[in-house]
């Protein structure tokens, strides 16, 4: 057994490699028991929520201005829809349709996507809603097409 992996092990390093290069998707996008698993990890550790973010949650949301040191209010302003870990570029929400695709529900992957409003979060590796927030919040996003460009440089106006 000279230096011989397991399969798995074999596969999780190959898809762990593939990402880095940009060439897979997350695992969290199409594993729905990963998914969890890591939203679970961002509940307990970073209070991600609200759990109904349509619903008024002030219980919520002053726990949240306690960490931050603000109002409520101000705490309801920095969600994850303009968090700089979070990503809705095309090839994330690609991703995230075809993990969606591969459930045996008949609801269509783009409707769950808008209605949610979903992206992807980097910091805690899950599929979350923009309307929700937690305290691993990082000013500055999302992280878009456009704001790719632009950090790459491509939208400065050197034509």
């Amino acid at each position: 057994m000279s230096g011989l992996l397991e399969p798995s092990v074999k596969i999780e390093i190959e898809i762990q490699s593939q990402e880095k290069n940009g060439e897979a998707c997350p695992v969290a996008t199409g594993d729905v028991s990963i998914n969890l698993e890591n939203r679970q990890k961002a509940i307990d550790k970073a209070n991600y929520g609200p759990m109904n973010p349509n619903e008024s949650n002030m219980d919520y949301w002053r726990q949240i201005s306690k960490v931050w040191r603000n109002s409520p209010e101000q705490a309801k302003k920095s969600r994850c829809g303009n968090c700089a870990a979070f990503i809705q570029t095309t090839k994330i929400l690609d991703c995230i349709e075809s993990g969606l695709d591969k459930g045996d529900t008949e609801q269509d992957a783009w409707a769950v996507i808008e209605a949610g409003d979903l992206g992807y979060c980097e910091i805690w590796d899950f599929k979350c809603a923009s309307k929700r927030t937690c305290t691993a919040w990082v000013t500055g996003g999302p992280i878009t097409d456009d704001s790719e460009q632009i950090s790459q440089g491509d939208t400065y106006g050197n034509d």
